[in-house]
């Protein structure tokens, strides 16, 4: 299956998409020094899929262990596809075709569905289309999740992104709080507010040498920076509560994952869930801002 690739000409900026996986961002280029974004995998990675990068996590973000959940009093099995702790990770449609609505110039619409029959474990009819629109310095990515079936349906989603950085770059967003973490890597507890040393990034924090793989609740207006040397990339969530801050261990990027849930949220009394008919809305703005510009 195709790339598809949208730009702008007159700038150089541009987004690869690949339909043959979930819609997996390849490439993403903005701004006027027209500098590649994300960190994605290299060509020997990219089908092993190591690290998740630039996949779309539904119908559900992050793990759960075992692949076991109880939903309305009934207990489910999901398939098992992390070998390494034994559970279900950041959902199904990473490595699946989406049916592409929409493609031209600077706009690009897909749609990936499951039916109650298609992922054992989910007998659940959900679709998800997600909506590209590239506009001179920025990336909008609208999402809408609508239940198709007969039954309400638990679920769950997320951008699994990873952006590039170098010595020195710090990230700046007034998390209000965060979760620890217990040896899974599951959120634990109660949520901590985010001014103690290590997780308070309201002033800029440098992100070298840092450990991460928590979960935040959003920035009450949804921001997040990431502060490079030459350029800042804005990302702009709405309708996504949470964010997820990952350090690989290579240390040359952080994924900031916007997510509706906290990880294993099909065993939360909070899950989301949808009703027959209902609809999910939820958007990501991708900006950057070169710093003399600013």
């Amino acid at each position: 299956m195709k790339l598809e690739e949208l730009k702008i000409p007159e700038s150089g900026e541009k987004i690869v998409v690949d339909p043959g996986n979930g819609g997996t961002v390849v490439s993403l280029i903005l701004g006027k020094a027209e500098k590649e974004l994300l960190r994605n995998d290299s060509e020997d990675e990219y089908l092993e899929n190591p690290l998740f990068r630039g996949r779309f996590l539904f119908p559900f973000n992050d793990r759960i262990p075992e692949g076991k959940y109880n939903f309305q009093g009934v207990d489910y099995q999901l398939p098992v596809n992390n070998p390494d702790d034994g559970s279900s990770i950041h959902g199904f449609m990473y490595n699946k075709k989406v049916e592409v609505l929409q493609s031209g110039g600077t706009d690009l619409s897909v749609r990936w569905h499951t039916v109650e029959s298609s992922i054992p474990g989910y007998p659940f009819a959900l679709s998800l289309t997600m909506d590209f629109h590239l506009s001179p310095g920025g990336l909008n990515i609208d999402f809408t999740v609508r239940n198709e079936g007969r039954r309400t349906a638990p679920f769950a989603l997320g951008w699994h992104s990873y952006f590039l950085t170098e010595s020195g770059s710090k990230v700046i967003a007034d998390f209000p709080c965060f979760f620890d973490i217990d040896s899974s890597f599951l959120p634990v507890g109660d949520c901590i507010p985010a001014k103690g040393p290590g997780f308070d990034f309201s002033q800029g924090t440098v992100l070298e040498g840092k450990s991460l793989d928590h979960t935040f609740v959003s920035p009450r207006n949804g921001t997040v920076i990431l502060d490079n040397r030459e350029y800042r990339i804005r990302i702009v969530q709405e309708n996504f509560p949470f964010t997820q801050l990952y350090i690989p261990p290579e240390g040359d990027s952080i994924a900031i994952e916007p997510i509706t849930s906290k990880p294993n949220s099909f065993n939360s009394s909070k899950v989301l869930t949808l009703s027959p008919g209902n609809v999910y809305t939820a958007a990501v703005r991708i900006e950057c801002l070169d710093k003399e510009m600013q």
